[in-house]
């Protein structure tokens, strides 16, 4: 048997994840507990009818009518067609992991090329604006105005990647417009399928979510966490720094988790800008959440993790070229907890997107709906 260097780093890593099992199991479950509620009070009610929506906009070719004022502009700025201007702002509406799902999606039914795939995978998986103003604006800056200009600095970083892109790669072979069919599918006939996929995806990205809090948790109780916060603390002595070497180690790994600890270092110059590479970077749980629809795509997760470390950068750089033009009144002493914002104010901003979209549809839905090919599943190696 072939020694491989891979094999001993995956044993060792398992070891260890063993180890700390056992030996905080008080912590382990506790955290799971934490993972699970996160995943009821915020996740569930945000993703599922997102994911619910977006399947039903694809497979009915709804979709078609949403998008097609729009991707004339998002078109040439993608060197896409207009799938682009779908997976774009379907995941910027639902946040992650509507668009990687929704490319999935599109590729799997004949209406992305892959080339098409792999160019939209770097810059149309991102967060959505209930997470951007509710978590991270009221929850953790108490602004509403520092929630608007993190979405705003994510949201042009991602055209920003796009537009680089666009001019560095030119434009992509596209079947968006010869794949396209007269023929339509009723909504009561896809409604029971796509509330199963959709039960199914928000279940598995529950399962990571859980799965992360367990590890963030195991890793700040073995010590391990504080080792290096206190480490990288050291080479920058500066105020509120061991705070921000937490949140942005704990970001990494989980993005819920690492914007609620900003909590305590609300008041600092830099957590504003941490935030948006945070928001920006996504997390390796959100990542990893991703990764099915990425296979299911044969979409490799190299690119689109560098792409998401870039888009987290222009995105604190954007943030700090902005901040100073807008009257941010943030808190003058951090909040004494680190929780996230309650369902209410989630729902407030649930229902005024869905509102906008049930007044697009009344605008543009009775112009008819063309569906876009036959659905048609294949499994990519």
């Amino acid at each position: 048997m072939k020694y491989r260097m891979k094999d001993t780093v995956d044993l060792l890593a398992l070891l260890l994840l063993g180890i700390l099992l056992f030996t905080f199991p008080e912590v382990s479950a506790a955290a799971a507990q934490a993972g699970i509620s996160l995943c009821l009070r915020l996740l569930v009610p945000s993703l599922f009818p997102f994911f619910v929506l977006s399947s039903l906009l694809i497979s009915t070719g709804v979709v078609q009518i949403c998008v097609r004022p729009l991707s004339r502009l998002f078109s040439p700025i993608f060197g896409t067609g207009s799938a682009g201007a779908t997976i774009f702002l379907l995941g910027m509406v639902g946040g992650y992991p509507v668009g990687a799902r929704t490319l999935s999606q599109l590729v799997q039914r004949g209406e992305c090329s892959r080339e098409e795939a792999l160019r939209l995978s770097l810059f149309c998986n991102n967060c959505g604006p209930a997470f951007f103003i509710g978590a991270a604006g009221v929850g953790v800056f108490g602004s509403k105005t520092a929630g608007f200009l993190l979405l705003t600095a994510n949201f042009v970083s991602a055209l920003l990647l796009a537009v680089f892109l666009r001019i560095w790669r030119g434009k992509v072979a596209s079947l968006s417009s010869s794949s396209s069919s007269s023929s339509t599918v009723s909504l009561l006939t896809v409604f029971p399928d796509c509330v199963s996929v959709a039960f199914s995806s928000t279940l598995s990205i529950c399962a990571y979510v859980i799965l992360f809090s367990v590890l963030t948790a195991l890793v700040d109780a073995s010590g391990i966490l504080p080792f290096f916060v206190e480490n990288l603390s050291s080479l920058t002595p500066v105020g509120s720094t061991p705070g921000l070497w937490r949140s942005f180690l704990m970001g990494l790994l989980e993005l819920s988790t690492g914007t609620a600890s900003l909590q305590d270092v609300a008041y600092a110059p830099a957590a504003l800008l941490l935030a948006a590479f945070l928001l920006g970077w996504g997390g390796f749980s959100v990542h990893c959440q991703s990764l099915p629809f990425w296979r299911e795509a044969n979409i490799p997760a190299a690119p689109y993790l560098a792409a998401k470390f870039t888009q987290g950068i222009l995105a604190a750089f954007i943030t700090v070229l902005a901040a100073p033009l807008l009257p941010l009144s943030l808190p003058a002493m951090a909040p004494t907890t680190a929780s996230l914002p309650s369902p209410s104010l989630l729902q407030q901003e649930l229902l005024a997107l869905w509102g906008l979209a049930g007044g697009y549809f009344c605008l543009f839905g009775k112009k008819g709906v063309e569906k876009t090919g036959k659905s048609r599943y294949n499994n990519p190696k």
